[in-house]
């Protein structure tokens, strides 16, 4: 973290302020508008999602982020360079906390450094979906909102993001062992703290050995996800991408019907 470093969170503060709108403003209007969409929609995922949209139209719109940084930029090939640096940056934030299955991102917990684009994860605590196994039933699985994609432009989306996303993987998995050894730490460490975990471990430590492995086996199937390249003849024959699983995750990320089902604290279209 850096002095003039700011957050998402602090960006949509600022908005709010000059707005004069109120920071619960997506909140009072999803609440004032629900029961009636729900009345003339088919199902709440589809009243959600009109929510959402009319959410980034009316009250947060995409270009909240890049109008910020665009103000404090002194000149365009600045900008570009800050831009640039950004994108590679989200794009390690993107592929650590899948791997880690880290998804409570709030705009709070993503400090930007206002001189170089550079990114400081708070709180990066793994999600456990029961005691034990860390794991996110989360519909997206990593941050990247309407005003990430806006301001990391849809070439960066394209370009930038998928192959940083790719390499950064790569230097854990591409090196033997470098990713098991960092993690046998990692996750014993973060699964103690759980109470139910530390009182199985106290009372039978080859349980929580085999409760590490399976979820270092979970971590390492999460990023060989990032990494797969499907074979010459199925890019071929169907006409995907070679990176089309990680594709597929950042459209699940992108994704208006995933975003809508976030929690409010989230910010999806932030």
């Amino acid at each position: 973290e850096q002095p003039g470093s700011f957050t998402l969170q602090d960006v949509y503060d600022r908005a709010c302020e000059s707005s004069g709108n109120p920071e619960i403003a997506p909140a009072l209007y999803a609440v004032g508008k629900m029961r009636d969409l729900v009345s003339q929609l088919p199902s709440v995922d589809a009243a959600n999602e009109l929510l959402f949209e009319q959410t980034c139209q009316r009250l947060v719109p995409p270009t909240l982020l890049r109008d910020d940084i665009r103000a404090c930029t002194p000149s365009p090939m600045e900008y570009w360079l800050y831009r640039e640096n950004f994108s590679y940056q989200i794009s390690a934030s993107a592929a650590l906390t899948y791997m880690i299955a880290c998804t409570q991102r709030t705009p709070a917990k993503l400090n930007i450094s206002r001189a170089s684009g550079s990114i400081c994860l708070h709180d990066l605590v793994p999600t456990q979906a029961t005691p034990g196994l860390v794991h996110s039933k989360e519909p997206v699985p990593f941050r990247l909102t309407p005003n990430i994609q806006t301001f990391v432009t849809e070439l960066g989306l394209e370009g930038i993001v998928p192959f940083a996303i790719y390499r950064v993987v790569q230097r854990f998995t591409g090196t033997e062992h470098l990713l098991r050894d960092f993690l046998d730490l990692f996750v014993r460490d973060e699964l103690i703290h759980v109470p139910a975990v530390k009182s199985l471990a106290a009372a039978n430590p080859q349980a929580l050995a085999e409760m590490c492995e399976r979820n270092v086996k979970l971590i390492e199937h999460r990023a060989g996800q990032m990494v797969e390249i499907l074979p010459a003849k199925e890019v071929q024959d169907q006409e995907l991408s070679p990176m089309q699983p990680l594709i597929r995750l950042m459209m699940q990320a992108v994704a208006p019907a995933n975003l809508a089902k976030m929690d409010f604290i989230w910010a999806p279209w932030l």
